[in-house]
């Protein structure tokens, strides 16, 4: 199992905060294997932190000067949300 996390550096959550080269990095590698992780999201600093298990992202896109990552139902999480994945 692989285990790896962001530290957000912004507590405005409307303001996007770009992710680590390294961060990136590791999202595409899990794009390219298709792997299923489990990502631990949160969209605002007071919300408690919410879990998604066994998801694939199939895509990382940018819009609006932000970047997302695409899940394979659709959802758009942008990628300064996410907290922790696990591979």
């Amino acid at each position: 199992m692989v285990e790896f996390s962001y530290k957000r550096i912004s507590e405005y959550m409307n303001v996007y905060v770009p992710v680590s080269c390294d961060f990136y990095d590791r999202l595409e590698e899990l794009v390219l294997r298709k792997r299923r992780v489990s990502l631990e999201i949160s969209e605002t600093p007071e919300s408690p932190p919410r879990k998604m298990e066994k998801v694939k992202i199939l895509d990382l896109v940018s819009m609006n000067r932000e970047e997302f990552a695409v899940l394979e139902d659709g959802e758009k999480i942008r990628l300064d949300y996410i907290l922790k994945i696990r591979a």
